[in-house]
């Protein structure tokens, strides 16, 4: 049995002096009593069992040998950092002296995304030759043979510590025999692990970063590189890219033209621009020992509104200059490194493993998938002329990216036989034709192979229901979504997924201008329900 499995030790004041009827009493339940929380009088000793267990107090383990390797711990504690992000550790009895013949191990789990930083309040270990009697031993790497760790004794204290991983490792020893001293009380915290361009990492979750953040990027042009390293002691089979902030450049025309956020991984994954937050991307990465994430960035220049003629010259020059996007570049960007053994994450928080050949994956009931840089916008300076025109900075969509041909995948859940997607509002499903910001007009949907050759999206077997239309369809583009009659697609086609598909520009097949994608909200239809393709059950919302 592991030494974390084994002991949960909650430390208290010193045990001299103790009441005689303390000793012997009843552990408490973990979910009754904060981590290392101590009560005078009291040490308080947490194992893993279903019934409260009795033990004994501190003094009653020190033994008159010298603990083996191979001795169990008689103090200590496993700190699980989902329960506490702060806390004390100190030697049994602290201020006071403490006991020969004591084995303590605290293994302090800060969980994935976060590392530990242990700092000591005060230190004072009995001082021997080369720390070979008393001392305390501090690991970075959480490993209980750390070679490169040294033990400690003495009086002066230690610098920080900082774990390079989730996990710190502390042990402290005391002889059989001998003169002891105070001991040590330290002070850890948990903190998010976060990265900026230029490192390199291995941590399996973490936040990736602009320099600035949560400010603006600069207005330069740059390239910011980030490696994930993928230890080869833990295999990592996929990367989990989730995109709280993803503000750059928007496209132009559906190209990533001026900025550009890109992976280099086993498989071609999309070059995002535009404003993206909220999204996520599953990248495979089995087999690579590193994968890299790189944003580039392009200086943005105003562009000249309205023109007048220099009397002087007579040239003719720009009466002002005006940006079309906004300065507001910046991005943070959750990474999750996904085992390939989820039997290695020991807090089990471990983000689903997507199935092969899915860039995006959704496990809920109900959620909304939407296209990359639907909520993008700018001002368009172009017909600005004079700078008087109707249309002179007016707010335009950006629209999704060219060259895409991804599948956006859903969990099926048990129970659940079908899937409904329903179109989140007015201006939710623009993939073929030419709108406008605020689209008021009448919108047409189309479907089939010989009217989506362009931009579209697939959803196997579907249709729209109470179209009243024997056979079901695949393909759906337009500027709105349906069969024969616009509404929410079904499909009992399992598994649930959905392809998208958009071609090299924006001219070639159909004239698209301000297509800004899709947004749809999905709902898994429960097999006891309502069978939605039968001509008479029509669709009521």
């Amino acid at each position: 049995m592991s030494v974390g499995a084994i002991f949960f030790v909650l430390l208290a004041a010193s045990t001299q002096g103790a009441n005689p009827a303390m000793v012997g009493e009843p552990y408490l339940r973990q979910d009754s009593i904060s981590i290392l929380k101590r009560q005078e009088h009291k040490e308080f000793y947490y194992l893993p069992t279903q019934e409260p267990v009795y033990t004994h107090g501190a003094s009653e383990f020190a033994s008159s040998t010298q603990p083996s390797a191979s001795a169990q711990p008689n103090c200590g504690a496993v700190v699980n950092g989902e329960l506490a992000g702060e806390g004390v550790i100190a030697t049994p009895g602290y201020p006071e002296q403490y006991t020969n013949g004591l084995y303590c191990v605290w293994t302090i789990l800060a969980g994935k995304g976060k590392r530990v930083r242990l700092n000591f309040d005060d230190f004072e270990v009995t001082r021997t030759p080369g720390c070979s009697g008393d001392y305390l031993f501090v690991s970075p790497t959480g490993l209980s043979n750390d070679t490169s760790a040294r033990h400690l004794c003495g009086t002066d204290t230690p610098g920080e510590f900082v774990s390079e991983k989730d996990v710190l490792y502390v042990e402290f020893r005391s002889s059989p025999d001998g003169d002891t001293c105070r001991g040590f009380s330290a002070r850890y915290t948990l903190e998010e692990v976060v990265v900026t361009c230029g490192d390199t990492i291995s941590f399996l979750e973490f936040d990736f970063e602009n320099p600035e953040y949560p400010a603006p990027t600069r207005n330069l042009s740059s390239h910011c590189e980030l490696t994930i390293s993928h230890d080869c002691e833990i295999p990592i089979c996929q990367v989990r890219l989730d995109f709280h902030e993803l503000e750059l450049q928007p496209p132009e025309y559906g190209n990533c033209d001026s900025d550009q956020f890109m992976v280099r991984a086993n498989e071609p994954v999309p070059i995002l621009c535009g404003s993206n937050n909220g999204q996520h991307l599953y990248v495979d990465v089995a087999g690579r020992a590193s994968t890299s994430l790189h944003v580039l960035t392009s200086e943005i220049f105003p562009k000249p509104v309205g023109h007048v003629d220099d009397p002087v010259t007579g040239y003719t020059q720009p009466r002002e200059w005006r940006y079309e996007v906004e300065d507001n570049r910046r991005w943070k960007v959750r990474v999750n490194q996904i085992p390939c053994d989820c039997s290695y994450d020991h807090l089990k928080t471990s983000t689903p493993r997507a199935p092969t050949g899915c860039l995006q994956y959704h496990v809920g009931i109900r959620e909304t998938i939407k296209s990359f840089n639907f909520e993008g916008t700018k001002l368009d300076y172009n017909p600005c002329w004079n700078g008087t025109e109707l249309d002179c900075g007016k707010r335009v969509w950006t629209g999704h990216l060219n060259n895409l041909d991804y599948h956006v995948c859903v969990r099926g859940a048990e129970g659940y036989c079908g899937i409904m997607y329903s179109p989140t509002g007015p201006e939710s499903f623009f993939l073929t034709g030419q709108t406008s910001f605020n689209y008021t007009e009448e919108t047409n949907n189309l479907f089939g192979t010989k009217d989506c050759q362009a931009d579209y999206i697939v959803v196997a077997k579907s249709r729209t229901p109470g179209d009243n239309d024997p056979w079901s369809h695949d393909r759906f583009c337009g500027l709105d979504i349906g069969n024969y009659v616009k509404g929410p697609i079904v499909s009992y086609s399992t598994p649930f997924y959905m392809q998208v598909k958009t071609d090299a520009d924006e001219f070639s097949r159909s004239v698209d201008i301000e297509n800004r994608g899709f947004e749809l909200e999905y709902t898994q239809l429960p097999c006891s329900g309502p069978y939605l393709f039968n001509t008479d059950q029509k669709y009521r919302g």
